[in-house]
């Protein structure tokens, strides 16, 4: 804490689990989590119980089934109230959308696939969201979030894109280094946010647990 007498929110960005159908470029299509999947977000936050409890005011989750059955079913065992916020939904992949690597290759070589993930703040997969307005939608949720925070410490359980794009804002890193925090499934990251006398500041606590 850098002011004495500041407010604190504290919020933990929970990257989803394995989805069924493994390795893809999944954007908005809308698998559920697998067994693996399951097992590997209920460890990440199991981890943060101390005797038996939790310590979060509630969560938040994306509409995404891989991040809002997990939400429903943890607020519901430890007795938490679940916000679905659709803003944090995962950044839309167009013609990309539920295809493998090596299928996007075959189709239209590796051009544009390659520059995307070099930097997706200039190429955009063919008709899907631009990492521009994904950042203004982000941001505009994110705002929200913590000027209406549903308690003083909030769990997000969102997507790769979306927990690398709130983590840049708050770093304050270019959009093209959006993808700069290497997040496995169920990595877990925190975010400090302080209300003081002189105005609001965010720290980073931790990346990718």
């Amino acid at each position: 804490m850098r002011f004495p007498e500041a407010e604190i929110t504290t919020i933990d960005l929970l990257r989803h689990g394995e989805p069924v159908g493994g390795r893809m470029l999944r954007g908005a299509t809308d698998h559920p989590l697998s067994e693996t999947g399951w097992q590997q977000v209920t460890d990440a936050v199991m981890r943060q119980t101390v005797e038996g409890h939790l310590p979060y005011d509630a969560i938040v989750t994306s509409p995404l089934t891989r991040c809002r059955e997990f939400a429903l079913w943890l607020g519901e065992e430890f007795d938490l109230p679940v916000q679905v916020e659709d803003d944090f939904a995962e950044l839309h992949l167009g013609q990309w959308e539920g295809k493998t690597h090596a299928q996007v290759f075959a189709e239209e070589g590796t051009e544009r696939m390659s520059a995307f993930w070099f930097d997706p703040s200039r190429v955009s997969p063919p008709g899907g969201e631009t990492l521009q307005a994904f950042d203004a939608r982000l941001a505009e949720a994110w705002q929200q979030l913590l000027s209406h925070p549903p308690g003083k410490h909030v769990l997000v359980v969102a997507h790769l894109f979306v927990c690398n794009g709130l983590l840049r804002q708050v770093i304050e890193q270019p959009l093209s280094r959006v993808l700069a925090m290497d997040l496995p499934y169920a990595a877990m990251s925190r975010v400090r946010h302080e209300r003081h006398v002189l105005g609001e500041t965010s720290f980073v606590e931790w990346i990718g647990r």
